[in-house]
């Protein structure tokens, strides 16, 4: 198993899959307790944000701190779609200091992560993850919601695995939050 990541916002074909496979990932979270999304009465999920993760240029409203549009760590909020021997089953979404939407003591928050059924439980997604936070080497914070029972247990399985230093777990709104180093 080959695995990768493939940034969103700069891939069409990775951009595409992620558009498309965004209202999976949020209808499945829609069935724990949050309220966060909606359905319209057009059958779609709101808010729509989906631009937002595979945009080049993060939406001053999602930063701290205005950026310009030519800050060469454009985009702050980003999608990666994950491949398996290049096809794409699944996609992790991060946010880089200073997106708005993460505690502001830390440089990056998985806001998002999600594998189709058919490729969990094979080690992509732990796979991708490596490959993620040796791209991105600092500090993490990553939160579960507090009834999703299978991403509590991968996360708690996972980062250990992965060799994180100073792994702390917490609970942050009743929700499951980790926050770790990772050293790239």
């Amino acid at each position: 198993m080959n695995i990768s990541i493939i940034d969103a916002w700069r891939a069409p074909d990775a951009r595409e899959f992620f558009r498309n496979v965004w209202p999976m990932y949020v209808h499945e979270i829609s069935g724990f307790d949050t309220d966060f999304y909606v359905l319209d009465e057009a059958g779609r999920w709101q808010p729509d944000i989906v631009d937002d993760w595979v945009s080049c240029v993060t939406p001053p409203g999602h930063l701290r701190t205005p950026r310009s549009d030519q800050d060469p760590m454009q985009p702050f909020q980003r999608a990666h779609v994950i491949t398996s021997d290049t096809r794409p089953v699944g996609f992790v979404c991060v946010g880089l200091r200073p997106f708005k939407y993460m505690p502001d003591d830390v440089d990056f928050s998985i806001a998002e992560f999600f594998l189709v059924h058919g490729s969990r439980g094979t080690s992509a997604g732990r796979h991708a993850l490596q490959l993620l936070l040796d791209r991105y080497p600092g500090r993490w914070h990553l939160r579960a919601l507090h009834d999703n029972a299978r991403a509590i247990r991968f996360w708690t399985k996972a980062l250990p695995l992965l060799g994180v230093r100073d792994l702390e777990t917490r609970y942050e709104s009743g929700d499951v939050a980790w926050r770790f180093v990772a050293q790239g």
